[in-house]
């Protein structure tokens, strides 16, 4: 049967002519094509395939393809990577180790002894507030915590600025993981009081209006005080005397204003009633911008006294001999008086005392408390007087060679800044 079909088709080729043997030729040229295609499909790579035909292959390698990242580099990586795990290609041997760079003990000790600073924390007083540490002896011992006055980004910028002359090269990420176990952020902290009202007024002020003016001056009371003048060491810049940062307010941030008629909220601590209350006020962005002009200047000046006193405070407190001592003073809350199992209407007449604390450093870099408990809880210039005057008594007796004695405390004239106590003082 076949070799009639074969004698027949042979003797239909024999006589073809014209159009219809080209056209015989093209398909069987075309069929010996498909064939040997196929055939060197079949022994690709020595196998067989999975692929029954050449567009099934084509189909897939399309949706690869298509997957590939869109950079050559990235999609070279990722074939060289797929080959590897398919045992196509040898993998590589090499590996690229990153260069680890270790901090100098002096840059670790730097960063710590700038988190145990007064003016970048603060100490909190509770008896329980501490944290128990080991320490490379593996003994136990026990840390007071401390709170972060800024987070973590502006702590990092006033450490940079404060030692860009040393060449400090050290990352936000190494500053962080420096920071003592100690050393907590605000968000740890249940109530925080006790604010400077000129600071807070003016952070209240800014952060309003950073969302309605373009400038990098309003993220933040660093880089407000940065933007306005143009050094903040500089009396002269910082008591509003300088020429070329006098006009800083205007030229950074009023000229930035897009709206000026829009009206925002915002909220300032004022007295009323002999009251300290926070207020919330709506008004235009025009009119807080006036407000916060009108503050620049004592806050300003708030800021340069307080770095000032403070960088004072600090130098102080490394007495360089036996002849010089440094004292703290300030009352404490109150303390009342319970007595166990006592009955209930005694919880209404329950009688307080008044502490009178006092911290002295001296010469080594030691340290010593005082504490003076008193029934009479007025808390006036009187109470002050008697207890420094005791104080000094015992320290003259205990420092033979005391020539000079530094006394701080915080703002408050009916306790300490008024002539009568600074009279007795200097009758010392």
């Amino acid at each position: 049967m076949k070799r009639k079909a074969r004698i027949r088709d042979n003797s239909r080729r024999q006589s073809s002519k014209g159009a219809l043997l080209d056209q015989l030729r093209a398909r069987q040229k075309q069929a010996s094509k498909k064939y040997r295609d196929k055939k060197e499909f079949k022994n690709l790579n020595g196998h067989q395939s999975s692929y029954k035909c050449r567009q099934s292959l084509g189909k897939a390698l399309k949706r690869a393809v298509h997957s590939l990242p869109k950079d050559t580099n990235k999609r070279m990586m990722v074939v060289q990577h797929l080959a590897q795990n398919l045992n196509i290609i040898s993998k590589t041997t090499h590996r690229h180790t990153r260069k680890q760079r270790s901090l100098s003990i002096e840059l670790k000790e730097l960063v710590i002894q700038f988190y145990q600073r007064d003016d970048i924390t603060y100490q909190l007083p509770g008896k329980r507030d501490y944290v128990t540490v080991t320490d490379d002896n593996g003994e136990s011992m026990t840390l007071q915590k401390r709170i972060l006055l800024y987070n973590i980004r502006e702590t990092y910028q006033l450490f940079v600025n404060e030692y860009s002359n040393k060449n400090v090269d050290l990352s936000l990420t190494s500053f962080n993981e420096l920071r003592p176990v100690n050393i907590l952020i605000n968000s740890y902290i249940p109530h925080h009081s006790c604010l400077c009202i000129s600071h807070k007024n003016v952070n209240l002020l800014i952060k309003p209006l950073s969302k309605h003016i373009s400038c990098d001056g309003l993220n933040s009371l660093q880089e407000f005080t940065s933007m306005l003048v143009c050094d903040e060491q500089e009396e002269k810049c910082m008591f509003s005397c300088c020429h070329l940062c006098s006009h800083n307010f205007d030229n950074n941030i009023m000229k930035n204003v897009i709206n000026p008629t829009k009206r925002i909220q915002w909220f300032q601590w004022v007295l009323q009633d002999g009251k300290t209350k926070g207020i919330e006020f709506n008004d235009t962005i025009n009119q807080c911008l006036l407000t916060l002009k009108e503050k620049i200047e004592p806050f300003l000046n708030h800021i340069f006294i307080k770095r000032q006193q403070a960088a004072f405070f600090e130098k102080m407190k490394i007495i360089p001999n036996d002849e010089i001592i440094c004292i703290q003073v300030d009352f404490s809350e109150n303390f009342r008086l319970c007595m166990q199992n006592a009955v209930q209407n005694s919880y209404y007449s329950q009688d307080a005392v008044s502490l009178f604390t006092t911290y002295v450093w001296y010469a080594g870099g030691g340290g010593e408390s005082f504490v003076y408990i008193s029934n009479n809880s007025t808390h006036d210039k009187y109470c002050v007087n008697a207890s420094i005057d005791d104080l000094l008594k015992q320290l003259t007796q205990r420092f033979q060679h005391l020539q000079q004695i530094h006394i701080f405390s915080d703002g408050s004239s009916q306790q300490f800044k008024q002539k009568f106590l600074f009279r007795n003082v200097c009758r010392l």
